[in-house]
């Protein structure tokens, strides 16, 4: 290991691209905001199958500026796939994320997120054989396990892409749960900005005002204080 990419969650050899995508949690919720709220694992599960197939896919579809990043690239297969809107998740489960539960709901996730990636790149590895430097790499000598990718995940702060998808960024808690964004370069603070707010806060901020303090089909949950 000689370098990482620019945000430092994938570490990289001498010219290795970085190939990241990232699944929102928070869709993947079912009966939202109620006691009954649990994860659609099998929902998940095709989601992380389909983003396999699609990075892997990407590899061959690059268009590759120098021939070291393409050999690289092309001989480990490496891909990162991450998640985002944990925290927007955790809501809808009506858990709190600075809580025991919380690290436990993290936990679960990922390592789902984690064997599913890695039973998805078995299967390519059956349809499109190896990724080329398979051989005397772990996956061949310890674990003797048939792999399409030397990698298949990683956890990225998603940044832009969890703006664009309206949702929490990677595994972070959200900084605010109403803000003004301000986009424009010379833009004074505060005037013209984009006004943003919680989808799921605002679910729970217009049930409790209406029932006035009663404690109705919200996100309240297990934790009252979760958000």
């Amino acid at each position: 290991m000689e370098a990482t990419n620019p945000c430092g969650e994938q570490p990289l050899l001498p010219y290795e691209a970085c190939n990241l995508g990232s699944i929102n949690l928070g869709l993947f919720i079912k009966d939202e905001c109620t006691p009954e709220a649990d994860v659609d694992w099998d929902s998940l599960r095709d989601s992380v199958h389909e983003s396999i197939r699609f990075l892997d896919n990407v590899i061959d579809a690059n268009n590759y500026p120098l021939e070291q990043i393409h050999d690289i690239c092309t001989a480990n297969r490496k891909i990162g796939l991450g998640i985002m809107g944990f925290a927007d998740a955790l809501y809808k489960l009506g858990v709190a994320y600075n809580s025991d539960d919380g690290v436990a709901w993290g936990e679960r996730f990922m390592k789902f997120v984690n064997d599913e990636s890695h039973n998805y790149s078995e299967k390519l590895a059956t349809e499109r054989g190896n990724f080329p430097n398979w051989a005397n790499s772990h996956w061949d000598t310890k674990y003797h396990r048939p792999m399409r990718n030397s990698c298949s995940t990683t956890v990225a702060p998603t940044g832009t892409i969890s703006i664009i998808a309206d949702c929490s960024g990677g595994i972070e808690p959200m900084f605010s749960l109403a803000f003004f964004r301000n986009v424009l370069k010379g833009q004074d603070e505060g005037k013209a900005p984009m006004i943003e707010s919680n989808k799921t806060f605002e679910k729970v901020a217009r049930a409790r005002f209406l029932q006035r303090g009663t404690h109705g089909s919200d996100c309240q949950g297990r934790h009252p204080r979760s958000y």
